[in-house]
């Protein structure tokens, strides 16, 4: 299972958009992708989430009242390089 973004915080609260996100049949999502992954799969989820990064994890901080810099997350310069081959 791939892990396209995830959090947590100093208080143990985490969260993560993966597999159970990309790849779901059931209509809804309270994922940190705040829904923009639901049921796209792997790899549009993937390209979503280079996109997108930053904004999701603001959307979802402040979502839940939670400051960014206490939620943890940052965004890793990888996320922003080129896309590399998908193995299954």
């Amino acid at each position: 299972m791939t892990t396209l973004i995830s959090y947590h915080t100093s208080s143990g609260e985490q969260g993560r958009c993966d597999a159970r996100c990309y790849n779901a049949k059931h209509p809804t999502c309270d994922c940190i992708c705040g829904g923009a992954n639901h049921g796209v799969g792997r790899e549009q989820a993937i390209e979503n989430t280079r996109q997108m990064a930053a904004a999701m994890i603001e959307n979802y901080a402040r979502e839940r009242g939670i400051a960014v810099d206490v939620l943890g997350a940052k965004v890793n310069e990888e996320v922003y390089q080129l896309p590399l081959p998908l193995f299954s």
